[in-house]
């Protein structure tokens, strides 16, 4: 007899989110994490009496998202998520070195007066808008995309609308910071699908308590409805007995269960806590084959004042946003001037988050997910550089620097099983080839086994997509089950 009607390993948004709807339906779940709460890639700390994410994080869309879902399914209520009205600052550096900037509301952007007014801040004549105004409309009105989309590059697809370069400048730096992969790579049907949302539902989501604190509240309803959180539990082998996934093992012990759903990510699952000899050859060698997104690195700055005014901000340069070619480039050592910067302070979104008078600065930029390569060192530095430059009272009220850096993602969240892989800021990268059609499947060719969170199920950018992936395996586990 099963222990448990599930097993999720892994409680990321994906996994505690899956946990929380099959509670809900009545099934016994047992949920382990090897950290000591529930965020996966989304912790949040509590350190010194300050409360802030391991590294820069903030959600899409703003309302209307699966979040909204998972906060009344738990009981949360939508008074957990918080969108200022100035949720985000856009800086573009410009040819001659000057910083120009416009902010971004967290409700929706639609209206071409005002998305004009935004571009004219960097310099942009409305005249040579319309190819932005074709391309937003297309993206707003159209019900859904041909599947031929999958195939055609993003960056490719905005070349055709003949954008002014800080234009297309500040979309293709969008589209970096939410996908995490290259410009020249990411599928357009993913991308305009996912900035169709933003346009509808505003950008710039944030959670009450931190950004993790919404999956700790799922795991806490897992455990009121008669399931089992264990937490620094770390799952060393899933168990397959008679040709299916059977439970999990690790130092804590053997616990079985009637289906597994694993949030350790494809890769670890199969090469590693599975074993590929579980698996065909051809399935294995697809599974080797999947690239990560990339990384995000950077670090946090304990200021001893406020030094930021708006919770969000994006510092990018027309050099500064990456397709393939440049970011291969930076990993030979040759970085833009201005890197791609995302910076975000949680305490400008929840007061409550730091002591009053004080902030905690997450400056992250674009790196590698293999948790040793050299190229992140580079990336931080070059970053706190090019912050400093922007805002000079760094110099003087830092009081505490803390890097990150893939291996510290690694460390948090995926086992490094590939070379070059582990510290990916997302998961499996949403690249030509890996999405649409050709995304992993959810439902692995084990029985009994499913995959869920950003690697197969969902659609979105970072956790949105796990939280998506969460509600739709969690009723492919339910439907499998009838």
């Amino acid at each position: 007899m099963s222990d448990w009607d599930a097993i999720v390993v892994g409680a990321g948004y994906g996994g505690v989110t899956a946990a929380a709807v099959l509670a809900s339906a009545g099934r016994r779940v047992l949920l382990l994490d090897k950290n000591d709460r529930a965020g996966g890639k989304a912790l949040t700390v509590d350190r010194d009496g300050t409360r802030y994410d391991l590294w820069p994080i903030a959600g899409g869309p703003a309302r209307g998202s699966r979040f909204a879902e998972l906060c009344s399914l738990i009981g949360l209520g939508e008074t957990t998520l918080l969108t200022p009205d100035a949720a985000c600052e856009l800086v573009h550096i410009g040819l001659d070195g000057r910083p120009r900037s416009f902010r971004v509301p967290a409700r929706p952007v639609w209206d071409p007066r005002r998305i004009a007014a935004m571009f004219g801040r960097l310099g942009v004549p409305r005249a040579s808008l319309g190819g932005l105004a074709a391309l937003i409309l297309r993206t707003a009105v159209a019900p859904g995309w041909p599947e031929d989309l999958d195939q055609v590059p993003m960056l490719e697809l905005l070349e055709r609308y003949r954008l002014p370069s800080p234009v297309l400048s500040t979309l293709a730096a969008l589209c970096n910071l939410l996908f995490v992969v290259p410009v020249d790579r990411l599928p357009a049907s993913e991308a305009l699908s996912t900035l169709r949302d933003f346009g509808r539902g505003g950008a710039g989501r944030y959670h009450a308590g931190g950004f993790g604190s919404i999956a700790q509240a799922a795991a806490s309803f897992v455990e009121a409805r008669g399931g089992t959180f264990l937490r620094g539990a770390r799952v060393s082998r899933i168990l397959v007995e008679g040709g299916r996934a059977a439970g999990v093992a690790g130092p804590a012990g053997e616990h079985r269960a009637r289906v597994v759903l694993s949030n350790a990510g494809i890769q670890p699952t199969v090469l590693r806590l599975v074993g590929e000899e579980r698996f065909t050859s051809a399935y294995v060698a697809r599974v080797r084959s999947l690239e990560p997104s990339w990384a995000f690195v950077g670090v946090r700055l304990h200021l001893d004042r406020p030094i930021f005014e708006v919770p969000m901000t994006v510092v990018y340069s027309d050099e500064s946003w990456l397709d393939q070619r440049r970011y291969d480039r930076a990993a030979a050592g040759s970085f833009p001037r201005d890197p791609l910067l995302f910076i975000t302070v949680p305490s400008l979104f929840d007061p409550s988050l730091a002591p009053r008078g004080s902030q905690v600065a997450l400056l992250g930029t674009l790196g590698s997910p293999d948790p040793g390569s050299p190229m992140n060192d580079e990336a931080i530095r070059r970053a706190q550089d090019a912050a400093t430059r922007l805002w000079p009272a760094l110099r003087d009220h830092v009081v505490r620097r803390e890097a990150f850096s893939a291996r510290h993602v690694s460390s948090a969240s995926r086992d490094q099983v590939v070379p070059r892989q582990g510290g990916e800021c997302i998961g499996i990268g949403q690249l030509i080839g890996q999405c649409g059609r050709s995304k992993p499947r959810a439902r692995s060719p084990l029985p009994g086994l499913y995959f869920v969170g950003c690697d197969a199920g969902g659609y979105g950018c970072g956790t949105h997509q796990a939280v998506d992936s969460g509600f739709r395996v969690a009723a492919m586990v339910l439907g499998d089950s009838q």
